[in-house]
């Protein structure tokens, strides 16, 4: 009797399993058509585990586009900076001081773990992203600004914050930004579609953005010098990519194949809440909810004049969700959570 018992249970979970992939096939198949008939452009991949549920390139674009993922970027400035610290390099606990001659009392107290959660007080940006600027100039237009908020006490977002980890990274390192992120995080990973320069792109490659819908330059023909966007961009945003390398990423993440076990947990810790009324925190370039949970959840999105990203993982539940777009739209953050409530509620 407990074999026929044990038969039926196990009949009966590959019936629901398949029901519940036969469902998730239809909901994504609809989904598909209602985006390709409101002229969306850009590439979608949903991944479980090791099996992808569904990836496709809408518009002008192919399944190896490489899109602008702007701040998602951020999540490999910290990693960057979770290797050095693993390598013994930095402290968390590091001072601006320490790395910098030239801040101001107010600001010489402020830690790299306050950078990497936008804690430190400073403010979200000093210029442009295409501006051309010097380090020098950088760094007396950050250190001159007023502190939003107390050093450590608020979380307040801050493109330049991350910059500033882009040059600590430099000097921990002795290597360019871009330089250490390759040979630490990108190729470990197998990403060698991911960077400012170093891939030299195919220019048939690089998804062109579309501005008011008329088509504009590709984010590489910017005003960029020779190792890649100036400093009000590099560090936290304007890193290209496509869909099937940020996969490999997130298997990355998953599997420690770049940073330790102990590493890994600090990167996806929910270390300080983000808004006083809601539910999210963010961790180390990250946005962590439900943190003790089965689902929890580790995303960041990102935006520009002319391109949209968002890429969210369920760790625990083996769930990959990455949406690249090559046009500046809203809509791109409530198709990842329509994504996201498909696979969780089948």
């Amino acid at each position: 009797m407990r074999i026929i018992y044990l038969m039926t249970t196990v009949i009966l979970l590959l019936f629901f399993k398949q029901q519940s992939a036969d469902t998730i096939k239809t909901d994504l198949t609809s989904l598909d058509k209602k985006l390709t008939k409101k002229g969306f452009s850009g590439v979608i991949l949903i991944a479980r585990n090791d099996s992808i549920l569904f990836n496709k390139a809408y518009g002008r674009n192919d399944l190896n586009t490489v899109f602008d993922i702007c701040s998602l970027t951020k999540q490999f400035t910290a990693a960057g900076i979770m290797k050095l610290s693993m390598q013994n390099k930095i402290s968390l606990n590091d001072s601006l001081s320490q790395y910098f001659i030239t801040v101001p009392e107010d600001k010489k107290n402020i830690t790299i773990h306050q950078l990497l959660t936008h804690s430190s007080g400073l403010i979200d940006i000093v210029g442009n992203d295409y501006d051309t600027i010097t380090e020098e100039e950088f760094l007396n237009k950050v250190f001159s600004t007023e502190l939003i908020s107390p050093i450590g006490t608020e979380y307040h977002y801050s493109n330049a914050g991350y910059s500033l980890l882009s040059l600590i990274i430099e000097k921990a390192s002795g290597m360019g930004f871009e330089s250490y992120l390759n040979l630490e995080i990108f190729k470990p990973s197998q990403m060698n579609h991911t960077g400012y320069v170093i891939p030299n792109w195919n220019t048939n490659e690089i998804a062109m953005g579309y501005l008011n819908g008329t088509e504009s330059i590709k984010p590489n023909e910017e005003n960029w010098n020779e190792q890649g966007p100036y400093l009000n961009l590099k560090g936290n945003g304007g890193v290209l990519s496509r869909a099937n390398d940020l996969l490999l990423w997130s298997k990355a993440i998953n599997n420690n194949l770049v940073l330790d076990e102990k590493s890994t947990s600090k990167y996806l810790y929910p270390h300080i809440l983000e808004y006083k009324d809601g539910n999210s925190y963010y961790g180390y370039g990250w946005v962590i909810e439900n943190n003790e949970s089965e689902d929890k959840l580790v995303m960041h999105n990102g935006g520009s004049a002319t391109f949209a990203s968002d890429m969210w993982i369920y760790p625990k539940k083996g769930i990959t969700i990455i949406v690249l777009c090559n046009k500046p739209e809203d809509y791109v953050y409530s198709l990842t959570r329509k994504i996201s409530n498909i696979l969780l509620t089948n």
